[in-house]
């Protein structure tokens, strides 16, 4: 109940916001059209954990976590338009295959116009990626990275979301998660035999970043 009740005054905040910016840059220039479909986004799906796009910090700290040279499969939660999907695409290797997993269709669109042969765009529910995977012949995974809302989720949600990504990692495969709070850092470590925390303060808003090794 507590975490519903943050997330409507959060809610509340940035809807009270958005009203206020677009006031005031209306017929400037100086509006940035793809910064307010984020914040449109935000505030029409819950699914979606972020109100700007990861900045370029986040993004670093994200794939420095990951480690994907030496990944073979790698499987992205919640890649929105592909911000962070590019980077992983630049990143990895020749051989490795990417699927991303996005809900939101507007972001799916956007995902889906990403040209490269390694990426495999599904638009569908980051809960089902194990019949996902299976059903596109995939797996196992070196890397699961996610943005999604964890917090969003409920308790059994987490959990179970988490133990499947467990599954679906190989033996000394890790997950990397990018989130606004804290609340993984216990069922991370009910999952997972080591658990790195850090911290990227350049990002709107600054993000807690999980590296959770099976």
């Amino acid at each position: 109940m507590k975490e519903r009740s943050l997330g409507r005054i959060i809610e509340g905040h940035f809807k009270k916001g958005l009203q206020k910016v677009e006031e005031i840059f209306k017929d400037t220039r100086a509006a940035d059209d793809k910064l307010f479909s984020y914040f449109r986004v935000f505030i029409d799906d819950k699914g979606v954990a972020s109100v700007t796009p990861s900045s370029k910090y986040l993004v670093g700290r994200v794939l420095k976590a990951m480690d994907v040279k030496r990944a073979s499969f790698i499987i992205e939660y919640g890649a929105a338009d592909g911000v962070v999907t590019r980077k992983i695409l630049e990143k990895m290797p020749a051989q490795c295959k990417l699927l991303a997993i996005e809900l939101n269709e507007k972001f799916y669109s956007d995902l889906n116009k990403i040209s490269d042969p390694r990426l495999i765009a599904h638009h569908g529910d980051v809960r089902g990626v194990v019949h996902i995977a299976e059903q596109r012949g995939l797996g196992p995974a070196d890397v699961i990275v996610s943005g999604i809302p964890f917090a969003f989720l409920s308790s059994s949600g987490r959990n179970d979301l988490l133990a499947d990504t467990a599954r679906l990692l190989k033996p000394g495969g890790r997950f990397v998660g990018y989130q606004v709070t804290t609340h993984l850092i216990h069922p991370l470590h009910a999952h997972f035999k080591k658990v790195k925390t850090e911290f990227e303060l350049r990002n709107i808003p600054p993000n807690f970043v999980f590296t959770a090794f099976k």
